[in-house]
């Protein structure tokens, strides 16, 4: 039977069995996700093409899209904008 030992703590060969099987779940994870941020970038680049928007304004468009925080950051920002313009005038 397999054991290791680290600083992180002794394992034996059924939690390094269950470390395996993350780590590749992870990794599976892992490649998914690189390949959906291709396809994101793709569409990004089609879009601009298409429509002459620049890319920054697009993923920003889809953020907001999937965040659905659109009235939360804009409220954000007018407040932020507020103490911007309170430093500004302060002496």
């Amino acid at each position: 039977m397999t054991t290791v030992n680290t600083l992180f703590g002794t394992f034996d060969e059924k939690q390094l069995k269950s470390l395996r099987g993350y780590i590749e779940e992870i990794v599976t994870c892992m490649n998914r996700t690189r390949s959906n941020n291709e396809s994101i970038s793709d569409m990004i680049d089609l879009a601009h093409d298409e429509l002459n928007l620049p890319k920054k304004i697009i993923r920003k468009i889809a953020v907001y899209e999937f965040k659905q925080s659109l009235s939360t950051d804009f409220a954000e920002f007018k407040e932020v904008e507020a103490l911007i313009e309170g430093i500004k005038d302060a002496k």
